[in-house]
């Protein structure tokens, strides 16, 4: 079997989980030393179908593990010595990346650079840090050393071509992420209110085409016409409803929803100065109007504090499932909720 160091959004690991497993039904998943986002598979055959996958960020395939008693820069230089790269033979050029966890008397930079020194004498290939072939990982946890190939030179998250690009807008592994979480049927209706540049309603729409009906807005107008362009030069326009909405006022729109899907202003980046407790609270009183039966929720707050306040105050649903994920740097909760019936 072929190793694999897979990264995901931290926080979603078994949402990868569940999406590695229902495309390699034979792959073998573990934690990687019980790191977040990250992932080590094991997969026979074929690996193409990783490309296509919506939960992952990054493909490492591994060639060699190794175990150092005490790690210095002469030990590692003598353990990449003996590790072969066939790949190299085709690549005109490459970069070794690295990456180091625990207590070492030297850095990353050091890693990366006797890296390249050991494969540069072995292969004679180019080295390049930007326009490269090839882009050998070499990172050391503790005493244990792995050497592998990353396939990935973008994250796989940048699978839609934007022209117009969000402040705000959230990573669309995420994005697939929180769509799991909602739990979609055939033949349910969808919204994100507050859409921004689209990345949710783009997510729902490139994995359910027109089995689902995808509503779309933003208060903001603008917003809404530059996410219907995004849709548009990725193929999916048909497959969204788009119209400028009040998110606070959802009822004046639709009579009933099956899933809402969003991301709400933080007040971070955007939204400073609004009223968010005040926002929040007649948002959720909006979804409480028009989210069906047996409806559900799923919503992205970085006030978690504040936002499960509300959720209980309101008296309106119950939260099924509260998640912390990393995003860019910051921790926001997932809340899933359902109505109280």
């Amino acid at each position: 079997m072929t190793k694999f160091l897979i990264t995901c959004d931290p926080g979603l690991e078994d949402i990868a989980e569940m999406e590695i497993k229902e495309n390699f039904p034979n792959a073998k998943v573990s934690k990687f030393f019980n790191f977040q986002g990250k992932l080590l598979v094991e997969i026979d055959g074929n690996y193409e179908k990783f490309f296509t996958l919506h939960s992952i960020h990054h493909i490492i395939k591994l060639k060699k593990e190794f175990y150092l008693e005490k790690p210095t820069i002469e030990e590692i230089k003598k353990a990449l010595e003996k590790i072969d790269i066939e790949e190299m033979e085709n690549a005109e050029t490459f970069r070794v990346t690295s990456q180091r966890y625990g207590n070492h008397e030297f850095t990353s930079i050091d890693m990366q650079k006797i890296g390249g020194e050991v494969f540069l004498e072995k292969y004679k290939k180019k080295v390049s840090l930007k326009n490269f072939d090839l882009n050998i990982r070499f990172d050391l946890i503790g005493n244990f050393g792995y050497v592998g190939i990353q396939l990935t030179k973008d994250s796989l998250y940048k699978r839609f071509k934007k022209v117009f690009h969000h402040t705000a807008a959230i990573k669309s592994t995420l994005a697939y992420g929180m769509i799991r979480l909602a739990n979609i049927k055939d033949g349910e209706s969808f919204l994100d209110p507050m859409c921004g540049s689209g990345t949710i309603a783009l997510e729902a729409a490139s994995l359910y085409k027109n089995r689902i009906k995808i509503f779309a807005g933003d208060i903001n107008e603008d917003y809404v016409e530059k996410a219907r362009e995004n849709a548009r030069v990725n193929g999916l326009e048909e497959f969204i409803e788009f119209k400028p909405m009040d998110a606070t006022k959802l009822e004046e729109y639709f009579t009933s929803i099956d899933k809402i899907v969003t991301n709400p202003p933080y007040g971070v980046k955007i939204a400073k100065r609004k009223d968010l407790k005040g926002f929040y609270w007649k948002f959720l009183e909006s979804v409480s109007k028009v989210l069906s039966k047996e409806g559900r929720a799923v919503i992205i707050n970085l006030r978690a504090d504040m936002f499960r306040n509300i959720i209980l105050r309101l008296k309106t649903f119950k939260i099924v499932h509260e998640r912390v994920v990393e995003s860019g740097g910051i921790f926001p909760h997932i809340f899933v909720l359902e109505r109280i019936q």
